[in-house]
């Protein structure tokens, strides 16, 4: 979980790249991975992702830049995966939303 945002910063994250990095096969990582967070690697990254953009919109950045930085495609995809996962674009979690760390 650790590498994770370090991975996301260097760009795509797989889990065949997140496996050798820890020195498990990659069957036995999705496993692991599932059974001990409750979630699978694949959604564990994209919602991890999806903070990064979020943190990044409330700083400030622009909607491109953000969905960059997190591993999106674009700013559309962005903007579609926050749809599908919080029923709203990111433009409305910039103004709703104040990160306080």
């Amino acid at each position: 979980m650790n590498l994770i945002p370090d991975l996301i910063a260097e760009g795509a994250v797989g889990t065949g790249e997140l496996a050798a990095r820890v020195g498990i096969s990659p069957s036995r990582l999705t496993h692991l991975f599932t059974t001990e967070v409750g979630l699978p690697v694949r959604r564990y990254v994209l919602w991890q992702r999806l903070l990064a953009a979020v943190i990044a919109v409330a700083a400030g950045r622009d909607l491109t830049t953000a969905a960059h930085a997190a591993g999106f495609a674009d700013s559309a995809h962005l903007t579609r995966t926050c749809r599908e996962n919080f029923g709203l674009p990111p433009s409305a979690l910039r103004r709703n939303i104040s990160w306080h760390r």
